[in-house]
This record gives structure tokens, sequence and C-alpha cells, in this order.
């Protein structure tokens, strides 16, 4: 039978039961009547499009409300948990197109009535059926509000309904709890306790596919196979990287031996798309371009089916992954062309995501362009760029300046980096003082959601970009005034960072000692000096502690600026013994630089050259050195 002749007998149903309330009955029996012609339009919405879902969805629910009323007045327990719980379900049905929260919670109101029918130790197959749909609704209405509280109350109650529902009995009921537990669960990841969450989730779609086998259920298998691919992809930000997008990945390429794009479009799109979600999530772990490739390949294929017109919030979303794929492709495989990418992609997803209507949304696709113009103003045309990446993070901020939330603080501290970005492009003095007061202002926004304890990181994010701030306003007024305020905001950067993460402590180091230097040359010359040396070999302990080759650079630029601030205390005071020191500092930075031109030679990467050309610096000053060395030696034989 088509879905158009169900469609046609439900209706006879219907015309029959219509009939039938027209004559004389007792309140009893009209309420049975509306529960029937409820079940009808329940049955024609199974079998009709979505607006005429929705039209009969409303119908039954209706009806169910009639029956109810016509036995309100009197006691029929059993009867009236059975129309709750045919109300639930109508609403779970509507909610599923429209007003979802709204439907949800009207779902799990008559669902939780119809179950005061029941005991608490009842363990029947109504009442595990009621149990199973609660998990639903609740699971649902999670996606919207109160995450932790709904997504657990999903769960307990899935729980409670495989108490009945065993894997001998009920293998097909197991087997859907198993996949609503494991949306649950996922869902829960994303607010709390994330890795076992997401082991939970997996665990429960495993169940479900011991079940749901490619053989016994080809497209149930692949959709709960796609399901598991979310879950792994999620659990590998957490912990076996590799290992868990690899496991992923696996489970997309089960789940498309089945989502054919012929055979099951939609299926196959959403597999293409989370299995771009692992090869991009590979790409960051691995730090490798060829994931990322895999990535964009997959995401476009999955834009062969998710278009414009048709499918426009997929489509979306779709585009806004292309454009993070172009971005992590950028860190290592042409950076330009990588970014213009991103920017297209982001601009096709904003012809879906409005202000009004997709605020969140929108803010990511503008948060997105804010790191790819900023990316690109540092290849090329800096101001313009830099004005770009300016409107949209202004576009990022209008979504969240009432919120006073992290993400407010987060756009503000964007908003920093980027007017610190245009202070340094500016040619007026006028034009970057004015630039760098935003940028102050802006830092001083963000810490007050920033704070120490509640956002350590980032706290010392923002001081940093404070000293960024008043480092560069130094340069063009109150010098003595903007480089104190800029070393204390470099020494609290210093304390958040320590202990923390030793690379950014030892960069926070190294800015101070620079701030110290530049007071040095107004204020205080031989103190300002010493407290410069100080911090720089602070910063240079850490970095040879580490032993890391990738601060080899970092090492010989340090003992380069010790070099130089040793000459400058040579002038204050201790001419021989700061200008030896000079020297050894010279010595290692020269070492350091050839190394690193080396290493960066080996690789074909062009700033070997620059490496080169610092060297020849150092060699040069450590000449001027001994020079003065010889000089100074001299004066004090003939004294």
């Amino acid at each position: 039978m088509t879905s158009g002749d169900k469609v046609a007998e439900c209706n006879k149903a219907l015309s029959i039961y219509q009939r039938i309330m027209g004559f004389e009955m007792d309140s009893v029996l009209r309420s049975n009547v509306e529960r029937k012609m409820g079940d009808i339009y329940i049955e024609i919405s199974k079998h009709t499009e979505d607006k005429n879902k929705i039209e009969n969805c409303k119908m039954a629910i209706s009806a169910y409300r009639r029956a109810l009323e016509a036995i309100s007045s009197q006691h029929f327990p059993a009867h009236e948990a059975r129309i709750q719980r045919s109300l639930g379900s109508a609403y779970l049905a509507l909610s599923d197109l429209e007003n979802r929260a709204e439907n949800c919670r009207s779902s799990a109101e008559a669902l939780m009535k119809a179950l005061q029918f029941y005991k608490p130790e009842s363990f029947s197959a109504d009442c595990a059926s009621i149990k199973s749909d609660l998990g639903v609704a609740y699971r649902r209405l999670a996606e919207l509000e109160d995450m932790a509280v709904n997504c657990q109350l999903a769960i307990q109650s899935c729980l409670d309904a495989l108490k009945f529902y065993t894997i001998k009995d009920y293998s097909n009921q197991y087997a859907d709890i198993h996949i609503n537990m494991g949306l649950a669960y996922h869902a829960l990841a994303d607010v709390e306790s994330r890795a076992e969450n997401c082991r939970n989730s997996i665990l429960s779609y495993q169940r479900a596919l011991s079940i749901y086998t490619i053989g016994r259920s080809p497209e149930k298998y692949a959709s709960v196979q796609n399901n598991l691919a979310i879950a792994y992809t999620s659990l590998s930000k957490i912990e076996d990287n590799v290992a868990n997008c690899w496991r992923a990945i696996e489970a997309c390429d089960g789940a498309l031996q089945i989502g054919t794009k012929g055979a099951l479009p939609l299926l196959f799109a959403a597999t293409q798309n989370n299995l771009g979600n692992a090869y991009l999530a590979l790409a960051e772990a691995e730090e490798e371009s060829e994931s990322c490739q895999l990535a964009i390949e997959a995401y476009k294929k999955a834009l062969e089916i998710y278009s414009l017109e048709k499918l426009p919030a997929q489509y979306a979303a779709t585009n806004i992954n292309l454009a993070n794929a172009f971005l992590a492709l950028a860190k290592s495989d042409e950076k330009q062309k990588s970014c213009q990418e991103a920017i297209k992609f982001c601009k096709e997803a904003l012809k879906v995501y409005t202000s009004s209507d997709s605020p969140i949304d929108y803010s990511e696709a503008h948060g997105i362009l804010w790191i790819a113009y900023s990316t690109m103003a540092d290849i090329e045309n800096k101001a313009l760029y830099g004005n770009l990446a300016l409107d949209a993070c202004r576009e990022r901020l209008k979504i969240h300046s009432t919120s006073r939330s992290a993400k407010y603080a987060s756009c503000q501290r964007d908003l920093a980096v980027t007017y610190i970005m245009l202070a340094n492009e500016a040619d007026l003095d006028q034009e970057k003082a004015v630039y760098c007061r935003k940028a102050i202002d802006a830092c001083n926004e963000a810490l007050k959601i920033y704070t120490q304890s509640g956002f350590p990181i980032q706290y010392a994010e923002v001081q940093t970009l404070l000293w960024a701030s008043f480092t560069a306003l130094a340069e063009v007024e109150e010098k003595p005034k903007n480089c104190l305020l800029a070393i204390d905001a470099c020494q609290r950067a210093v304390q958040a960072y320590a202990g923390k993460s030793l690379k950014d402590y030892a960069e926070s180091l190294k800015n101070l000692g620079y701030t110290y230097v530049t007071m040095a040359e107004v204020e205080n010359r031989a103190n300002n000096c010493r407290k410069a040396i100080a911090a720089y070999e602070s910063a240079l302990e850490i970095c040879i502690a580490g032993n890391d080759d990738r601060l080899c650079l970092e090492q010989a630029e340090m003992q380069m600026e010790l070099g130089f601030v040793y000459v400058m205390l040579s002038n204050e005071e201790n001419k021989i013994q700061n200008c030896k020191m000079a020297v050894k500092a010279y010595k290692r930075a020269f070492k350091s630089y050839l190394d690193a031109a080396k290493a960066l030679e080996a690789e074909g990467d062009p700033g070997a050259a620059k490496a080169k050309g610092y060297a020849d610096k150092c060699q040069a000053a450590m000449q001027s050195c001994r020079k003065t060395l010889k000089e100074a030696r001299r004066a004090r034989e003939v004294l």
C-alpha cells in the first residue's frame, strides 16, 4: 500500500468517527472516539509532507485535548494515562517540525502525567515506552536549554526504559534507546566530563550496532556509524588524538558503504561533512596539510548535495567548515591563497546567517573572517586587511555586546589585537596614539571578564596586549609614563604565565627586558639596564632548560639584545667587565643564528638568509666590543 493509499484509508476512518461524534454518547465513549481520531491524525502525518505533517500533528493534539476534557470531571486514571501518553508523543512529533523547545516541554509534561498512573517499581511495556519517549523529549530539549540537566534526565529515562527493553526480548527498542542515549551523552560531553561522556556515547552506539548490523538494518547501521564518527572526533580533541581521528574516519567509511550519493544523498552529505571534521581534527593533531586537503575534498562532496536553495542551513554550516579547513591549511601551505578561500566560503555562509536570525552562527562566521583578514594583513596591504579585520570584529561584537560573557571578552581581545596592528601601521603619530588608546580600552573591557582566577591564560594574553599597547603608545607620547604602564602589564603577564606556559613565560620576560631597555633610553640608565639584563637572562634560562630547537632563533635574538644592553651599561659603569659580557652574549647569539640558518637552509626556508644576516651583525658587534676593550685597557694602562 502506498502512502497515498494509507492516507485515503485514514481519511475514510476519520469520516466515520466524525459522524459518530454526532450521536449522543457518554463521556468515556466520547473521549475514546476523540483519542482514536487523534491516533488517525498522527498516522496521516507519517505519510505527508512537512506542511501537512504540522497540520495533522496539531489536529491530533486538539483531539487528545478534547479527549481529556471529556473525562475531566471523572476519575479514569488508566484511560487518562493512555491519552496523556498519546498527547506526549504528538507533541514530540511536532517538535521535529516547529517550536522545538515549547513542544518538547509540552511533550515531557504530558508524558510525566501519564507516568503518574504507574507505580515507581513498574516495568511494564507501557511504562517503558513512555520512558523511552521522555528520553527523546529531554534530549531534544537539552539542545536548546538547560543542557546538563536535560541530558541527565534523558539518560536516566533511557536507563529506566532499558530495564524492560532488554537486548534478548526487544532488540530493536534496545538499539533505538541506545542511539538516543548516545546522542544525550555526546551533548552532555559539551558541558561536563567531556572524555567520560564521549566514551559513554561511543559505548551506546556500539551497543546499538550489535543489533543494527549492515546486513540486518543497513540504513540504521549507516546512521549509527555516522553518529559514532562524531563521538570519536569529539574524543580525539581530549585523548588519543590521532587514534580516535582514524576511528572516526573508519566509522565514516562504514557509513558510506550504505549512504551513497545516489541511494541516500542526505546521509551521504552528512557523512562527508563528518569525514571532513575527522580529517580536520587529524590535521590539527599531526600538523600536516594532506589531511586538510582531504577534509576540504570531503566538505566539497557534501556541498554537491547541500545547496543554498534547498538546504540553506546545511549549506551554510558546510561552508563554515570549509573556511575553517582553509584556515588550518594556511598554517602550512599557500597562506595567501588559503586565506582568500576561507574568506570566500565564509561569505557564502553569510548569505544564510544573519545577525537577527542566526546570531551565534553569524558571530562565528565573522570570527573566522577576522582570523583570515588578520592573517592576510601579515602578508600584504596591512592597512586594508587590518580595517577589514576591524569590521569583522565589530560585527561579531554586536552580537555579544550586551552579554558581558566570555564571548564578549574574546571579541574585546580580538579588537585590541586589531587596533595594535593598525597602530603599528599608522603613518601619523596622532593616528597611532588613537589606535593605541582604543586597544587599551578594549583590553580593559576584556579584563572585566578575564580575571586571573577565572581565566588565567586569557588574563595573561590580555595583559600582554596591554603591554604591546602601552609600548606602542610610548613611541609617540609620554614615554616614561607609558613605559611604566607597559612594565606593570608585562609583570602581571609574567606572574600569570608562571607555572602554566614556559614558552609564554619566557616571551613575557623577554618583553619585560625590551621595555626596561626602552626606559633606560630616557631615565635611570644603569638601573634599568640591570633590570633588562635580569629579565633577558631569566628568559634565556627557560629557553635553554626547555631544550627546544624551535626556540633557537628566540635565544639568538635575546642573546643579541643582551649584548646590546651590556654595551649600553658599559657606558655607565664597569666598562671593561660589561664589554666582556657583551662579547660573550654576541658570541652565543652568533652561534645560535648560524645554527638556525643551517637548519632553515636544510628545510629550504628563505628565513635562512635573514638569520645569516643577523649572525654577521653579531660578528660586527663583537669586533666593535673588542676594539672598545682594547681602547679601555690602553687608557687604564696610561693611567
